[in-house]
């Protein structure tokens, strides 16, 4: 595993398009601020986290499956709660996904189509605000194209293991 020319240009265009999910990030305040005060909510007692209340006496949930605000919750506790603690989960999720889509289509449709695929990613106006909001957008994209790359390795290799990663 050497490292390419097209290799340093992904590096490149995560770079950039971290630049460009970082530009004004104030700007988005408190992010969704019903998940963020579900968030604030989860840090106040275990019993909120587990069952991922949406307000402080826990006795309402939030409509979303738990795992996103979990680890929106994690980081909120390192980091305090704001609309940048919460949104930089998906953020960096958003990251991740670019040199996962390249590796994916780079092996089947070549270098450049891998690239190309790499930047329209990073750059389309929908994955920046999405990443960039605390709905759990990047995450999901990140967890979905990990299941199927877990999946093209099940058909390659023949393996269940991969399949039930997937």
């Amino acid at each position: 595993l050497g490292i390419t020319p097209a290799f340093l240009l992904v590096i490149v265009i995560m770079a950039i398009s971290f630049g460009v999910h970082m530009y004004n990030i104030e700007s988005i305040g408190d992010a969704n601020s019903y998940y963020t005060a579900a968030v604030e909510a989860m840090l106040k007692s275990w019993s909120n986290f587990f069952f991922v209340a949406a307000e402080p006496g826990g006795s309402v949930t939030v409509d979303k499956p738990p795992l996103g605000l979990w680890i929106e919750a994690v980081f909120a506790f390192f980091l305090g709660v704001s609309g940048f603690s919460v949104s930089l989960p998906n953020i960096l999720a958003g990251m991740f996904s670019i040199p996962l889509l390249y590796s994916m289509v780079k092996k089947y449709a070549g270098e450049l189509a891998g690239l190309i695929a790499a930047f329209v990613m990073a750059f389309t106006p929908v994955f920046v605000a999405t990443n960039r909001n605390n709905t759990m957008d990047g995450m999901l994209v990140f967890f979905l194209l990990m299941a199927a790359w877990a999946f093209i390795k099940a058909t390659e290799d023949g393996k269940l293991r991969w399949l039930l990663l997937g």
